[in-house]
């Protein structure tokens, strides 16, 4: 019996091996930002001492990875439209290899600031190429699952450096073998992105036809009937076309902004990005060592306490992902619990910090900072990108998804290059009050305006 085009796609046999080595290795992309987020934490007071760091130094040693990652992902686009995906990827290891060993051999502050803006540059190229290449490859029905592999991602990275940190703490120049460690997923990430294919919508642009058709062609289980293989990439192909058609259709920068259909999901969009990042969640992934030590808690502890961080945001992540397709849970619920838990947190981590370092007290602190962690993880943290993916409607998409980026990237900017200085100010207190005050104003937002595109058609 011949079936149509679209039920085959729904139906055939997929070649599971090639299709998550492939993303597996793409993913790595994004779990090396999470190593290089988590690493910085652990690393920074042995670096502070070793290099005799001001405040202000400490914030920019880790806050300009974050403003060149926002130069990289710029650049990223243009890297993978006109080389390919996978030379994108390639100069993304070897760039991360690079200032990884840059950075651990660094002599002073100056030469560390050029090694990290380096390292941040390849960290933004691998968070735009990566998801680039997974909804490329991916078949249509995996879509969704697969590119939310990046976030888990960056997810796993973070709590691998937590652990690299706990076990190398102590060593002679141990942060210089901390970050030197981030040499070794930039080299699998190189290697693995050597063995794998080229996106066949690269290639179809490109004009490489028969070079396309032999990847999708690998996509399919070798025991599929020939008819089956024929028309499931035929019918592929027929799709990515389409897809590089309406691409061409795509709105200019100027109907970005001034085009009356896309004024409320760039409002919605951009708004939400940002306030995802202002409550304080890279405070707490950046400085909780340097946060608990100041406070009075042990460094050991400290850095356990980051382990357990790692684990409970990546737990948390997972739960959502699991959940947020099933319509009685969908896009809202856990945007307004995970930022209603986000500012209760930061409420209890407020009051503790207010009074003298006690065993209560550092309890509390603690507790607050393992809750904040989990809600951002349960809410904003994995919901940021997918409300994003989903808002704007196809022709104003890739540049919803990139405008949205940059903007979460320059709140996390914000706040890493601030969070010392506002202590140094208001005291841990002060400052946890005022994220706790932002948060408030963020969870009202994402009340008033994020709707609801569970199972919808995307677009506002």
């Amino acid at each position: 019996e011949s079936q149509s085009g679209d039920d085959i796609l729904l139906t055939f046999k997929i070649n599971n091996g090639f299709l998550y080595r492939c993303i597996t290795t793409s993913a790595f992309g994004s779990l090396l930002l999470g190593f290089d987020l988590g690493i910085i934490s652990g690393a920074l007071i042995p670096l502070e001492k070793d290099l005799n760091l001001t405040n202000l130094q400490v914030e920019f040693v880790t806050s300009s990875i974050i403003f060149a990652s926002i130069i990289g992902s710029l650049v990223a686009g243009v890297v993978a439209d006109t080389f390919g995906r996978k030379v994108g990827l390639l100069m993304a290891a070897a760039i991360f290899f690079a200032g990884s060993i840059g950075m651990a051999a660094s002599p002073n502050f100056d030469v560390l600031i050029i090694w990290r803006i380096v390292t941040g540059i390849a960290v933004g190229m691998g968070l735009v190429i990566c998801p680039i290449f997974c909804a490329e490859l991916a078949p249509r029905r995996e879509r969704g699952r697969l590119t939310s592999f990046n976030e888990m991602f960056i997810n796993v990275g973070i709590p691998i450096a937590y652990l690299v940190g706990l076990l190398l703490r102590g060593v002679p120049h141990d942060w210089r073998w901390m970050l030197a460690a981030g040499a070794f997923p930039a080299m699998f990430l190189f290697i693995m992105t050597c063995l794998m294919p080229e996106s066949p919508n690269y290639l179809l642009k490109h004009g490489k036809n028969a070079e396309a058709r032999a990847i999708v062609e690998q996509l399919v289980d070798k025991t599929e009937d020939q008819h089956v293989k024929d028309a499931v990439v035929r019918q592929t192909l027929v799709e990515m076309k389409r897809d590089m058609n309406s691409n061409e259709n795509m709105a200019t920068w100027t109907e970005m902004f001034t085009s009356k259909e896309n004024r409320s999901p760039l409002f919605i969009g951009l708004g939400f990005s940002i306030l995802t990042q202002l409550p304080g969640i890279d405070s707490i992934i950046f400085y909780s060592v340097y946060t608990l030590s100041a406070y009075g808690v042990s460094e050991d502890l400290a850095l356990k306490v980051t382990l357990a961080m790692g684990l409970l945001k990546l737990g948390f992540t997972i739960l959502t992902a699991a959940f947020v397709d099933s319509g009685n849970v969908g896009r809202r619920l856990p945007v307004i619990v995970g930022g209603f838990g986000g500012v209760i947190a930061m409420g209890i981590m407020a009051v503790s910090a207010m009074y003298p370092h006690s065993a209560t007290t550092e309890a509390l602190l603690i507790f607050g900072i393992l809750l904040f962690v989990s809600a951002f993880g349960l809410g904003y943290g994995p919901m940021c990108w997918l409300i994003l993916a989903e808002i704007f409607q196809g022709p104003y998409r890739s540049k919803g998804m990139s405008l949205g980026s940059v903007v979460n990237r320059l709140g996390s900017f914000l706040i890493a290059s601030t969070y010392l200085s506002l202590v140094s100010a208001l005291g841990f207190s002060g400052t946890f009050t005022l994220y706790m005050l932002i948060g408030i104003v963020s969870v009202s937002f994402a009340y008033a305006y994020v709707p609801d595109l569970t199972g919808k058609t995307m677009g506002v």
